[in-house]
């Protein structure tokens, strides 16, 4: 891709822990000529740009060996990047600059809410109430 849908092009700085990944994809696993001369950090064998549906067969056997019993998608990728860099307390804002995703709207169409984070937030409106109360006891006390 040239651009993304927005038509822009976006430039992502990865520490090196990634960088080192990604050089070693480019030493190992790219073992065709056309691969090697290419642009493109994952070409096709032709050296051009994969099939869209390139991961779904590879998604499918993963979910199948682990047993998850749902399909997954490239959008779950996005969606699990989302949810695992807010679970790390990464700022919206870059976790959208990483994503590609200029608005709050997609940002939250490609998140979700798991439980533990339901039951903590849950929790701190009770820890808040009880402190209320604690305090209304002991001024009440006085």
């Amino acid at each position: 891709m040239k651009t993304t849908k927005q038509k822009r092009r976006y430039g992502i700085d990865l520490p090196q822990e990634a960088m080192a990944v990604l050089k070693w994809h480019v030493d190992t696993q790219l073992t065709t000529p056309e691969q090697q001369e290419s642009e493109l950090l994952f070409p096709s064998i032709t050296g051009g740009f994969r099939s869209p549906s390139v991961l779904t067969q590879p998604l499918d056997d993963v979910a199948e060996a682990i047993g998850l019993g749902k399909r997954f998608t490239q959008r779950g990728m996005r969606r699990t990047f989302n949810d695992l860099a807010r679970a790390a307390r990464v700022e919206a804002f870059v976790t959208r600059s990483i994503s590609g995703h200029l608005t709050e709207r997609m940002h939250e169409l490609y998140s979700t809410v798991n439980a533990d984070e339901q039951r903590a937030g849950i929790a701190k409106v009770i820890d808040l109430m009880s402190a209320r109360e604690r305090r209304a006891d002991a001024a009440s006390a006085s």
